[in-house]
């Protein structure tokens, strides 16, 4: 075959994939969810922002240093027609009043059913990843949780502990002062009562650390900007 025939074959080919695909997304009203434990569960408004109806698709997914207490969502399938919007509802099982705030997520997914008209059609499904956070009866909400977080130098390590009742979510990248070199925590949340060790590059010397620069995070998930903490040794 003449390599311009080729060409406009792969062009063609592409052309059809590119018209046969489609996306589907089911959007959250905001991109936190909190359950609160008085009213013994909670609920989001999902909207669907394709332009046709589709099955909305709800997970709830466990944190594996934070498996309890379960959250259930009471309908995890639904049809949802275009730009309509549906309240998803949660409930919380507990075995016992809860003492500090949980962590969880929950994924809202979009997917058009499938017919005989759009068989060959490709579809693309876009999933939503939410965090979740359960906050126990009595509690206050504290909307700087990360006031409380205690960074510690010890047996050459660099960790973080967060004694308070609070999830405290935050950027994973730490600057070291004043060094003005980087560390980095394993993951963006630290749990109640939780300890976590940065890693940080041979190069630095750790005893040489007087305060770290967080990027704090509103608990929406929003950054809200940079604070300086001290380091103890």
């Amino acid at each position: 075959m003449h390599p311009r025939s080729i060409n406009l074959t792969l062009l063609t080919l592409a052309c059809f994939m590119w018209a046969n695909t489609s996306s589907a997304t089911m959007k959250p009203e905001t991109p936190m969810l909190f359950i609160m434990e008085k009213d013994g569960g909670g609920s989001i408004n999902v909207t669907n922002t394709d332009d046709q109806t589709e099955l909305l698709y709800v997970k709830i997914h466990e944190m594996k240093d934070d498996p309890e207490p379960k959250l259930y969502v009471t309908q995890p399938v639904m049809r949802l027609e275009s730009g309509k919007t549906q309240l998803v509802r949660f409930i919380l099982n507990s075995d016992h009043p809860l003492q500090e705030e949980h962590l969880k997520r929950v994924t809202f997914e979009g997917i058009r059913p499938k017919t005989h008209d759009n068989e060959n059609r490709i579809d693309v499904n876009i999933r939503q990843n939410i965090p979740v956070i359960i906050h126990p009866k009595g509690l206050a909400m504290n909307d700087e949780p990360w006031k409380a977080l205690v960074w510690n130098v010890k047996n050459n390590t660099l960790t973080v502990n967060n004694p308070s009742p609070y999830v405290v979510r935050l950027s994973q990248q730490v600057t070291l002062l004043p060094q003005d070199k980087k560390a980095l925590l394993s993951k963006t949340y630290i749990l109640p009562q939780q300890t976590l060790s940065l890693v940080v590059n041979n190069a630095v010397q750790l005893s040489s650390i007087q305060k770290v620069s967080i990027e704090t995070v509103s608990k929406y998930g929003f950054e809200t900007g940079k604070i300086e903490m001290p380091v103890t040794h």
